[in-house]
């Protein structure tokens, strides 16, 4: 028998970041200042078996007097034999301020994680491992956030799936508790800096923190051109570089494409990740010119 050490993804991985926040910080619920639908499609390490790949359904509005924001996401992950289905529901109240808005979030739902171990072929058939881990499993959490956005820049701090829902290997059963150890910490800021007339550029960043865990950090820049089309590039902490494009193509409707690549030694292995998002505003009614989604 040989020690293996295995590390995990502290959350899902997503590129796009900007144009899926609902899916970390339920405070966003409502910030489209409209009806916003959004589907997002991401297959990691392309080239690896059973490679990670994720499908996120978000819908979310803001009720007529405009002070709450509700929102739903569905998703879904599957990783080799593994697979999780989650819905969540999130509530934002909304607080008009002099110069941008200010709303507090929380979100509830649970997840459906199933494993799929007909698919192996076991070695001792009698291991007590997969005698009592548990096929399907249904497990809730919730998600806590706030999150500020005007015309110039944003920022959001959440604190999603705080719930720890640790394996029982006696029993088969999970246990579900509140650890402050494990909790994730998301920080998500940007700013636009006007370089022309028809000329922007975005800086953004989203921190991510585990007590376990390195912190990581992705950095992006886009340059936006007549508020029509974006053009970025961005660095994730662990050797990831990705390239990105985003293109309004209306009032309401916007599509965005990442490819992001390891530079370090897995790189050698898969040929990278791909992520596709597209995203519709129904009765646009912003009090703003640019279709900007935060």
């Amino acid at each position: 028998m040989f020690p293996v050490n295995m590390f995990c993804q502290m959350f899902t991985l997503s590129d796009q970041y900007l144009n899926n926040t609902l899916a970390f910080n339920p405070a966003f619920a409502g910030s489209h200042d409209a009806l916003s639908v959004s589907v997002l499609y991401r297959n990691q390490w392309v080239g690896f078996e059973d490679a990670p790949s994720s499908n996120i359904l978000s819908v979310h509005t803001p009720l007529s007097n405009g002070r709450i924001g509700l929102g739903l996401l569905l998703e879904k992950e599957s990783y080799g034999i593994y697979s999780e289905t989650g819905i969540n529901g999130n509530y934002a109240y909304r607080i008009e301020l002099k110069k941008g808005v200010l709303s507090m979030g929380i979100g509830f739902g649970a997840t459906r994680k199933n494993v799929a171990w007909d698919e192996l072929n076991a070695a001792d058939e009698g291991d007590i491992l997969l005698i009592n881990y548990p096929e399907s499993s249904v497990l809730p959490d919730f998600s806590l956030g706030m999150y500020y956005h005007n015309n110039k820049y944003f920022f959001g701090f959440s604190i999603p799936m705080m719930l720890s829902h640790e394996l029982e290997q006696n029993s088969g059963k999970y246990r579900i508790k509140n650890d402050f150890s494990e909790y994730n910490y998301f920080i998500e800021g940007g700013y636009y800096i006007g370089l022309a007339p028809d000329i922007e550029l975005l800086p953004s960043l989203l921190a991510k923190y585990h007590p376990g865990h390195d912190p990581q950090l992705d950095i992006n820049a886009q340059v936006i051109l007549k508020e029509r089309l974006w053009l970025g590039a961005g660095y994730r902490s662990e050797n990831t570089l990705l390239g990105m494009l985003q293109c309004q193509l209306n009032r309401q409707l916007m599509t965005a494409y990442s490819y992001s690549f390891d530079t370090g030694r897995t790189g050698k292995y898969n040929r990278g990740s791909h992520e596709v998002v597209m995203n519709y505003i129904f009765n646009y009614s912003r009090k703003v010119i640019s279709p900007r989604q935060f």
